[in-house]
């Protein structure tokens, strides 16, 4: 008897051991996850449900939308896809289930995990199911089921949240800067080229309106200004004073002088009646001496410079502009 007690009390223990070890290794309840949404649309014997889990969007992890359709075998219904009938969700992958046949009627069903991304409103549109019957075609819509978004972050914000910052100014780096310089100095060339073309028509149409003479002692005045001479341009000098008298003559007289060597031109205004001998004499004179300069590298004193000068804008001054008979209107030079 006394061994029957002490196994009754051994096996007690025993018992009572196990089950204070069971009970301490038993998992704790959770809560438990909130039932997935479900939506089901009807027309006559065609269901479409369309299953969503987790009900509600959470961002931090992926939404699995699941389509049945359930029909009798004598209608073909076909799997809508919803790629572009989403609003905050982006397709990450989809398959479809074998379907069933069961008491006369097919089960159909796609499984699509949708991702989704910051948006104001989490949807999805209406959805046309097509539904065909031997050689007839019918379909309907479904409802547009919105979606709630879950907090990002759970409960009342901590005191460490503050409020949104002021703007920190970020300095710029090299690139950038040379890319604002750049920038600066190519819309300071077209403004300045914009300046210069409008100067340069300004100065056309003012030359334009001249007469002849007042152009020509422009001219000269604008050539003194140069100063070509104190400059050692002398050679320039003389050839830009040749041609404001070339010039001056073409316009006052329609004899082509710029485009004639010394030569022609002597021999042209020697047999025009509107030059005498002693204007002739003086261009001649005035001219060689030019062309010695230009062409033969004679390097005139200052007062051989002054004397030809002198006689380009004495003959521009006393010149009498008389035009051709058959033209009473100067020929105007090309430039």
């Amino acid at each position: 008897m006394a061994w029957t007690q002490q196994l009754i009390r051994t096996l007690s223990g025993g018992a009572i051991l196990l089950g204070a070890v069971s009970g301490a290794t038993l998992p704790v309840s959770a809560t438990p996850a909130a039932p997935p949404r479900i939506e089901t649309f009807d027309s006559g014997p065609v269901s479409v449900t369309f299953t969503l889990e987790p009900p509600v969007v959470q961002l931090d992890r992926d939404t699995l939308l699941s389509i049945r359709i359930a029909a009798p075998t004598n209608l073909s219904v076909t799997l809508p896809a919803v790629d572009s009938r989403l609003n905050g969700f982006v397709v990450a992958g989809s398959y479809d289930s074998p379907p069933e046949t069961r008491n006369g009627s097919m089960r159909q069903e796609r499984h699509i995990r949708l991702t989704p991304h910051l948006s104001p409103q989490y949807r999805i549109s209406p959805v046309a199911i097509l539904v065909k019957s031997g050689l007839t075609e019918s379909w309907f819509p479904t409802r547009p089921i919105v979606l709630d978004a879950a907090p990002i972050v759970k409960g009342p914000p901590g005191r460490d949240i503050a409020g949104p910052r002021s703007p920190v100014p970020i300095r710029p780096g090299l690139k950038t800067i040379v890319g604002y310089l750049v920038g600066v100095l190519v819309i300071g060339a077209l403004i300045y080229g914009i300046w210069r073309a409008a100067r340069h028509v300004q100065r056309a149409v003012k030359l334009r309106r001249m007469s002849p003479r007042e152009r020509a002692l422009h001219e000269l005045a604008e050539l003194l200004a140069r100063d070509l001479v104190g400059r050692e341009q002398v050679k320039d000098f003389y050839f830009e004073l040749t041609m404001i008298v070339r010039a001056y003559i073409e316009r006052a007289h329609a004899i082509r002088a710029p485009e004639q060597t010394t030569e022609e031109f002597l021999l042209a205004v020697s047999r025009d009646p509107r030059f005498i001998p002693e204007v002739v004499g003086r261009l001649r004179t005035f001219l060689q001496a030019a062309d010695m300069v230009k062409y033969a590298a004679y390097r005139p004193d200052q007062p051989t410079v002054d004397q030809a000068l002198s006689t380009a804008q004495n003959y521009i001054e006393t010149d009498a502009e008389t035009p051709l008979p058959n033209n009473p209107h100067p020929v105007p030079l090309n430039s």
